[in-house]
């Protein structure tokens, strides 16, 4: 395409400078026409080369669609300078995504007269009700779990002394046994 566009105004300059020099005669209609077989001839190369390559045309189809927003206000030179290849580029992929994401914009729209309900609003201004009214019967448990943690605790106390003690009269026992069982075994040495 910008082949195209720089072949466009190398002529553009070419016929400005042979205007600026030669003078007007009856003979400049057979130029116009020499100019126009070179359009229609380098339409036609371009239409060879869009049907040669499927990229290429849908690329030019979406140039064509984005046109005014791309090269401003048909001032070639003033756009060019303006937008580079690379932001054009951009725009192009931009507004491709953005057909894709339109559908999902449209659902959106449906949807928000659902989510924006004036209950939701209502509810909003009954929170501090609904707090005061769960406030009392919420320290009510949090008293009860604070108790049943302290039996807890207290039971898991118990339940240790006991363990403890239990431990010790165990090992008592052990002691007298191995005492019982060397005093019989002496016993039973000095009877033989």
């Amino acid at each position: 395409m910008d082949v195209l566009v720089s072949r466009l105004e190398a002529l553009e300059r070419a016929v400005y400078s042979a205007e600026r020099h030669t003078p007007v005669h009856a003979d400049n209609n057979h130029n116009n026409s020499g100019l126009v077989e070179q359009v229609l001839q380098i339409e036609r190369q371009l239409g060879k080369v869009l049907s040669e390559n499927s990229a290429l045309g849908t690329g030019l189809q979406k140039y064509e669609k984005l046109r005014g927003s791309i090269d401003g206000d048909g001032d070639l030179e003033l756009s060019r300078q303006l937008l580079g290849v690379n932001a054009k580029t951009e725009l192009i992929l931009l507004n491709d995504s953005a057909l894709r994401t339109l559908p999902d914009l449209r659902t959106i729209d449906s949807l928000q007269g659902k989510v924006n309900q004036p209950e939701y609003a209502a509810a909003a201004e009954l929170l501090p009700r609904i707090k005061q009214s769960l406030e009392p019967e919420n320290e009510q448990q949090m008293m009860e779990f604070k108790q049943v943690v302290a039996d807890i605790s207290s039971m898991v106390d118990r339940y240790h002394t006991e363990v403890d003690a239990l431990s010790e009269m165990f090992v008592q026992w052990d002691r007298i046994l191995a005492n019982i069982e060397r005093k019989v075994t002496e016993l039973e040495s000095a009877s033989r």
